[in-house]
């Protein structure tokens, strides 16, 4: 059943975010399972596994923002300082006073505030929601397992 050219791209990037979330729910599993594991071997073979998959997201978000140029204007904007705080209600870093005077020590005060750094110096273009995604010298275009066909003909067994 062939859709229209524009209903097929939408199937496509309706697909490539199932695949993202898949991918980032795997790392989150892999991650847990490596610091549960109490042999440094099996350990490293899990942090080995969620080093894979983070590049499967990488490989997916670089594939959506192809795909979607909505989602990739997104990607292109900076996130301004603050931006998170201001979510929350909290006064941005930028709203602290340059130099507060001292307080008492032992004071709420004396801890001063909470310092923000900035998400990332990076581009835009090299940031993945505030995660700088890696550069990758030795990969494939896209190699999310689960959408490769088998046998030429697209349908999975």
């Amino acid at each position: 059943m062939a859709g229209s050219p524009d209903m097929e791209l939408l199937n496509d990037v309706a697909r490539i975010r199932r695949v993202l979330a898949r991918e980032l729910e795997t790392i989150n599993e892999y991650e847990a399972f490596a610091q549960a594991s109490s042999h440094p071997e099996v350990r490293a073979f899990f942090q080995h596994l969620a080093a894979e998959e983070k590049e499967h997201v990488a490989e997916a978000t670089q594939m959506l923002r192809m795909l979607d140029t909505a989602q990739d204007a997104h990607f292109a904007q900076p996130i301004a300082p603050g931006h998170f705080q201001k979510a929350v209600g909290a006064p941005p870093a930028s709203a602290a006073p340059a130099s507060p005077a001292p307080a008492p020590a032992g004071s709420e005060q004396a801890r001063g505030p909470s310092v923000i750094e900035p998400i990332s110096h990076l581009p835009p273009q090299r940031v993945v929601y505030g995660v700088p995604a890696p550069p990758s010298t030795n990969a494939a275009p896209l190699t999310v397992g689960s959408l490769r066909r088998r046998g030429g003909s697209g349908n999975a067994p």
